[in-house]
């Protein structure tokens, strides 16, 4: 008997998502959501699920091509979930993704605030300094690459163009050197097998790479020695090769840190300042652009070296350091423990005997610091942005400058009103392309205690 195939339906789109889904109104006014779709196109569509009010679709035949589609240039562009935009003329993304910050801010009613168009990347490709891999065992040996959008099914990456070519060699190099020494990947019903995932990365100040794996609870890399000996001798520029067997693969993970090469880190640079990152600490991971970044939020500080400052959320001190360079006094706080061991190596380093981190909850070791007056905050949160506690507190000890950087338009927007509300004016937000052909942005924000 034959398959009958789903029904099609021909639409076109209006608008875009705040994550790039093409957005078409059926007649009978019901909302579908199509992947890959750019504003203006035509296409002959299948609805792939249907919510109460909304749906999903998938293209079918594209019947009108919007002028600034571009060809994705990687192969894996339809099945991998590591860039959503390849197919979107970079203009064209640096126009949606600053669109995208206006409305997220008018949508909570923050109408007038200024946006200042995207400081996007003249190479928008091979930026990543940072990895994070998964590992899978598949028929002819291990597999290695990121995961398909919303599933754990793995693409294992025949070509890769948002990570550094030497990181891409040496993901290329750990699986063959696995599969010749038959090392195997974890596999989690069975639980057998030994990598789960790697964290690789390169500097850009010295071009050395590091990886550290993740192993099943209970394994030690198998013939490690040898193991080592042969990524060495194709790749020397591997100065740090690590491990931990966890059930924790997050940069929160206190699981032990074996070394089986090296230094357990790297040195890279910002702002012509050394930092040393260890394994598990948060170093911005787009180099090129992290500087410019710093520089927006430092012009924003306006410091002339009599400011006492404070940087939540300082990860291993970057900000701290660039800041204490130009302030009098400068407070770090972070809740990773190893971070500030790392933030604290990085002020011997740079040799600076101004600036102090505390271990914590930015929201808690804050409140310690309420009767001290302070000139300006920076915070540079998580995705989930500021918690309530953290923004009552700044609002309560009227500091006068906030310089707020953001990985999220929707939590910035939900923390800016809340500041808004709080007495402080919102004078400008600058957004940053960090990561160039996902629906990603970065932006830093100005506020003023009225």
């Amino acid at each position: 008997m034959e398959e009958l195939k789903p029904a099609t339906v021909v639409v076109e789109s209006i608008d875009l998502t705040h994550d790039a889904l093409g957005v078409c109104k059926l007649e009978n006014g019901f909302m579908i959501f199509v992947e890959g779709m750019l504003k203006g196109e035509r296409a002959e569509i299948v609805i792939t699920e249907t919510k109460k009010n909304y749906g999903f679709g998938k293209i079918v035949n594209l019947l009108e091509k919007s002028p600034y589609r571009v060809a994705a240039k990687c192969k894996h562009f339809d099945t991998c979930g590591g860039c959503s935009l390849m197919h979107m003329d970079y203009d064209l993304q640096l126009s949606f993704k600053k669109y995208r910050v206006e409305t997220t801010l008018k949508r909570i009613g923050l109408n007038n605030v200024l946006v200042n168009d995207m400081i996007g990347m003249a190479n928008p490709y091979n930026y990543r300094n940072k990895v994070e891999i998964k590992f899978n065992q598949g028929e002819k040996g291990i597999e290695a690459g990121f995961f398909q959008a919303k599933s754990h099914t793995l693409v294992n990456l025949d070509e890769c163009h948002i990570m550094p070519k030497r990181v891409y060699d040496l993901l290329v190099l750990i699986k063959n050197v696995s599969n010749e020494l038959g090392i195997k990947a974890y596999d989690e019903e069975s639980k057998t097998g030994v990598f789960k995932s790697a964290v690789m990365r390169e500097s850009n100040k010295t071009k050395k790479l590091s990886v550290l794996f993740n192993l099943s609870v209970g394994q030690t890399i198998p013939q490690s020695d040898v193991f080592v000996k042969k990524i060495l001798a194709k790749i020397p520029e591997v100065a740090s090769i690590a491990y931990s067997s966890t059930n924790d693969e997050s940069s929160y993970s206190m699981d032990e840190i074996v070394q089986l090469h090296g230094e357990d880190g790297l040195i890279d640079s910002i702002d012509g300042m050394d930092f040393w990152i260890g394994h598990r600490s948060f170093f911005q991971t787009n180099p090129i652009q992290t500087e410019r970044l710093y520089k927006k939020a430092l012009d924003y500080a306006n410091l002339t070296g009599k400011e006492k400052v404070i940087d939540a959320y300082c990860g291993i001190g970057t900000i701290s350091l660039v800041a204490a360079k130009k302030a009098f006094k400068v407070f770090g706080i972070e809740v990773v423990k190893p971070a500030i061991q790392d933030a604290r190596k990085n002020a011997e380093i740079n040799h600076l005997k101004n600036v102090f981190f505390e271990v914590g909850e930015a929201e808690i070791v804050i409140q310690k610091w309420k009767k001290f007056k302070f000139d300006v905050i920076f915070v540079d949160p998580p995705r989930k942005g500021c918690d309530k506690a953290m923004l009552d507190a700044v609002i309560n000890m009227k500091i006068p400058k906030i310089v707020y950087i953001s990985c999220d338009p929707g939590t910035l927007a939900r923390d800016l009103k809340i500041l808004a509300d709080g007495g402080y004016n919102i004078l400008e937000v600058t957004p940053f392309d960090m990561f160039p052909q996902s629906v990603h942005v970065e932006t830093v924000t100005l506020l003023q205690l009225k």
